[in-house]
């Protein structure tokens, strides 16, 4: 029988691991972000009067129990950054589109946007990396989302709305 800490213990390591996602071979990260895209658009296609909100309190909240449930995962595999925790690439992914119209084009290259930085950690997101516990393996992920979503809203404005 099941205690109630395992099956707690069950469900974060399950949300850490993106249900699933970081266990599938070939880039892990590149799931998560998948998986985070696909919440930005399911919030956008069925709440889009609410979308800005959903996805901010959204952001918030799963970028929270993501530093938590990481550091719990991470503990418990002795390893600081394992690469089957993608909670971090859902949740950065879901940061770019906090500002960002939410278009098909938009979709697209802010996941590349998003995978680019994530990879490349461009200052401060390769020191935001070595933070401690959780908050480390969270943070580089949300600093590559505010640079994609950065980029995205430059690129909306001086692209789209030229003059």
């Amino acid at each position: 029988m099941e205690t109630r800490t395992g099956k707690s213990e069950y469900l974060f390591r399950a949300f850490a691991m993106g249900f699933g996602a970081g266990r599938l071979p070939l880039a892990p990260g590149t799931w998560g972000a998948l998986e985070g895209l696909a919440v930005v658009y399911l919030i956008h296609r069925f709440a889009p009067v609410h979308f800005e909100l959903l996805l901010g309190v959204l952001c918030l909240t799963l970028g929270l129990l993501a530093v938590w449930a990481s550091d719990r995962v991470a503990r418990s595999l002795r390893n600081p950054d394992p690469q089957q925790v993608v909670a971090d690439e859902i949740v950065g992914q879901m940061t770019c589109f906090l500002w960002v119209p939410v278009t098909m084009t938009n979709l697209i290259a802010g996941f590349i946007l998003f995978r680019v930085f994530d990879i490349s950690k461009p200052f401060p997101a390769g020191r935001a990396e070595h933070l401690p516990g959780g908050l480390g393996i969270i943070a580089d992920d949300l600093v590559a989302g505010l640079y994609a979503g950065l980029i995205l809203k430059i690129a909306g404005v001086y692209l789209v709305n030229p003059g």
